[in-house]
């Protein structure tokens, strides 16, 4: 992301685009070249073979497990007028359900050409280290599905790399995605008491984001599971925010974190309300 021009005749915007050019370059500067180097060799690969593992991903879900997503064309309408705005980093968070969820988040977001070509717009994931990086077939498939492993048991310095190179990623344009519970729900609804503060974490460091809040589960779920119900249509709604707080440090990122549990919550009370009228 290249830094912002200073404008002479407003002192207030010229502090502004200061704070902004300083993270900019601290960011930038601060990721070890090694981490840069790997991710920058990850997306590329990815993009690569991406026209080669997308398609059988696409059709395992449309005509083995036979899912689809309700209202698809007009999900895919207002994501790429949302995403077409500008490369202001970009946070997308969602409801945990299944194993899969941020497949299915790709898949309703967009088609494989339009990723092909506008690929900063895959979002990277950071899946569970313990979930997918037994099987060699599950981290190779991951490792090409622009993921970064986490280990939830990790030490802070491990969670502080990752969360930071997230941020990093943000700032070059690429889109990522979290989970705010930071697993999976045991009861099939949001708790808002269950929220990570990590989320939190990595807009704080911010100068300036938005959050695509999106909430999806299928017609027939009840909890937690590995896969969708196979033939199951799956609900997906999706809002903008910019959760913000007065406070800093540890306060802000919980303040943020809050926030977008919050509404994650209001748009299920909303599928549920909807569901029983």
């Amino acid at each position: 992301m290249s830094q912002i021009s200073a404008n002479n005749m407003d002192p207030v915007l010229n502090d502004r685009v200061q704070f902004v050019n300083q993270e900019i370059t601290k960011m930038i500067t601060t990721l070890p070249v090694k981490i840069r180097f790997k991710r920058s060799f990850q997306r590329w690969l990815s993009w690569l073979l991406f026209p080669v593992l997308a398609p059988v991903i696409i059709f395992i879900l449309r005509y083995v497990r036979k899912n689809r997503i309700e209202d698809h064309k007009k999900i895919r309408m207002l994501f790429k007028r949302i995403a077409a705005e500008s490369k202001i980093p970009t946070l997308i968070c969602a409801n945990h359900l299944t194993k899969v969820d941020s497949i299915y988040i790709h898949h309703a977001f967009a088609s494989i050409p339009y990723y092909w070509f506008h690929f900063r717009l895959f979002s990277w994931n950071i899946p569970a280290k313990e979930n997918f990086w037994t099987n060699p077939v599950d981290r190779l498939v991951t490792y090409l599905g622009k993921c970064i492993p986490i280990v939830r048991t990790g030490s802070p310095e491990h969670h502080k790399e990752v969360l930071n190179t997230l941020r990093y990623l943000m700032f070059k344009g690429e889109l990522c995605t979290v989970f705010p519970e930071g697993g999976r729900s045991e009861t099939g609804r949001i708790d808002v008491e269950n929220v990570r503060y990590g989320v939190g974490n990595i807009l704080n460091g911010l100068p300036d984001y938005r959050v695509i809040c999106v909430y999806m589960r299928a017609r027939t779920q009840e909890g937690l599971s590995d896969m969708p119900p196979i033939g199951d249509s799956i609900y997906f709604d999706f809002k903008v925010i910019t959760p913000q707080s007065v406070a800093k440090g540890r306060r802000a990122e919980r303040d943020i974190a809050r926030t977008i549990i919050q509404k994650l919550k209001d748009m299920e009370d909303t599928y549920f309300a909807g569901k029983n009228n």
